[in-house]
């Protein structure tokens, strides 16, 4: 591994003014109790980049509860890694870990390739060079010291920075092994950052891809949603399918729209709807998670649907209702997927059909507008119209309806947890000469007069014989 390299303030790029107010607070107060302070991590790779970090991480040799014994807003979290996050106003969170060596493997004899190299606890704590060195990729092995403002690079991450290159530190086939969710993260580098990875980590991300089912599957399906909320999902997605991973971690999904599935328009639609879904982040817009999961099993309950007998190429919201327990369930448990969001996704891929359905004059859309996952399937309907390039009309027709009611789409936004959805802006009727969809059909409107009409008759009845028995 490669020597220390100091590169002093006047030699890289970075700036306190460019870090995070509080974060220089956290880094200051270690360093004035007598504890190293370093900035950590993708926080550094991203300010030598030239980027705005998401996050600000502190590294420091002050052990956890050290750390809390300084900062009464501190609270330390964790089992395998116990980290201490301190804790500042909006809901910002400053972590901060105390520098650790790598652990030996449970079997430090090991057997070969069959060595279970698999870290289940690593708080064991070391020096910053230590910590540097069981770090996963170099480009994330830099330290930015508050004491000194140099950059510390004990890994050669400046270089492979220089040269664009995702590398891991050491030997890839073993830290892979060693925590597999790295296979996920080396490819979302690649494609956040636009770098090419070695040729050694490639080889071994393939050769290894099916250590991915021994990770914790929480974390695998954090990963899976990180780079569609934040921007760069397709050029990741098609680095999993074409390393194999996407296969691994979600079978059903690569089967009908990875890179070596036979084309197909619902397969064309995916790969366009998270494209879109890129721009629209680019753009300040961001979807919840029930809208990304609702895009990842589009395209099986719309293969599911095709394989029932006697389906049609067109999408029958009752066929949707059929398939959605065994299509979308199975996934969901083996990615450990909160009830909560599953439930949401199901309401709106059915939905989905409903509003390509009802008509936005329909009595019935009265009721639908008003659910909390109406937003979520008018979110899923605009990605595929855009992509699919069909049911557009129905698309901007209901996009309209939200227009009209002074609500600006929102996924995931639950119209009722605010204010209620009024009625009267859901006409019983179409303005004439608009181009849009068309109103109820005759037949549903002449069965809601002779329902009123019906209803006015029991309400007299009833009057008479309250009169009846107050006379009497």
């Amino acid at each position: 591994m490669s020597e220390l390299r100091i590169i002093p303030r006047a030699e890289h790029p970075i700036s306190r003014g460019y870090i995070d107010p509080d974060a220089l607070k956290v880094l200051y107060r270690l360093h004035r109790s007598g504890f190293k302070a370093f900035l950590v991590g993708g926080s550094v790779r991203d300010l030598m980049m030239g980027r705005t970090p998401k996050d600000f991480d502190v590294g420091t040799n002050a052990h956890p509860n050290e750390v809390r014994r300084l900062f009464r807003n501190c609270r330390v979290i964790g089992r395998r890694f116990r980290l201490a996050h301190v804790l500042f106003d909006g809901g910002k969170v400053i972590e901060v870990s105390t520098f650790r060596t790598r652990p030996e493997p449970e079997d430090p004899e090991g057997a070969g390739e069959a060595a279970d190299l698999l870290i289940r606890s690593d708080n064991t704590f070391g020096t910053p060079e230590e910590d540097a060195l069981r770090r996963d990729f170099t480009i994330n092995g830099l330290f930015y010291d508050i004491a000194t403002f140099a950059v510390l690079d004990y890994v050669g991450g400046v270089a492979d920075l220089e040269q664009r290159v995702v590398r891991t530190i050491g030997d890839p086939a073993i830290r892979f092994r060693e925590d597999p969710v790295r296979m996920m993260r080396a490819c979302e580098f690649a494609a956040r950052l636009d770098f090419q990875m070695a040729p050694r980590l490639r080889a071994a991300l393939e050769e290894n891809r099916r250590e991915i089912r021994r990770s914790a599957a929480p974390r695998v399906t954090e990963e899976l949603l990180d780079p569609l909320r934040r921007g760069w999902g397709a050029a990741t997605y098609r680095l999993w399918s074409e390393s194999g991973l996407l296969a691994e971690i979600f079978h059903e999904l690569d089967r009908e729209v990875g890179i070596r599935a036979p084309a197909s328009p619902a397969r064309t639609a995916f790969w366009r709807m998270i494209e879109d879904i890129d721009r629209r982040k680019a753009a300040g817009e961001g979807f919840s998670d029930p809208v990304l999961l609702g895009v990842l099993f589009l395209p099986l309950v719309f293969a599911a649907v095709r394989a029932r007998p006697g389906t049609t190429s067109r999408l029958d919201p009752s066929r949707v209702l059929l398939v959605l327990e065994e299509t979308v369930n199975p996934a969901a448990v083996r990615l450990s997927l909160p009830n909560a969001a599953i439930h949401e996704v199901k309401q709106a891929l059915f939905t989905l059909g409903r509003l390509v359905e009802t008509r936005p004059g329909d009595p019935l859309a009265r009721r639908l507008v008003t659910k909390g996952y109406f937003t979520t399937a008018l979110a899923l309907l605009s990605l595929y119209a855009s992509a699919a390039e069909r049911y557009r009309d129905a698309a901007a027709a209901w996009e309209d309806v939200l227009a009209r009611a002074g609500h600006r789409l929102r996924p995931g936004h639950d119209l009722l947890a605010s204010v209620p959805f009024p009625e009267a802006l859901v006409p019983l009727r179409q303005p004439s000469g608009r181009d849009e969809i068309p109103a109820a059909p005759d037949g549903d409107e002449k069965a809601r007069r002779k329902g009123a009409r019906r209803g006015g008759r029991r309400r007299r009845r009833g009057g008479e014989k309250r009169t009846a028995g107050g006379a009497g």
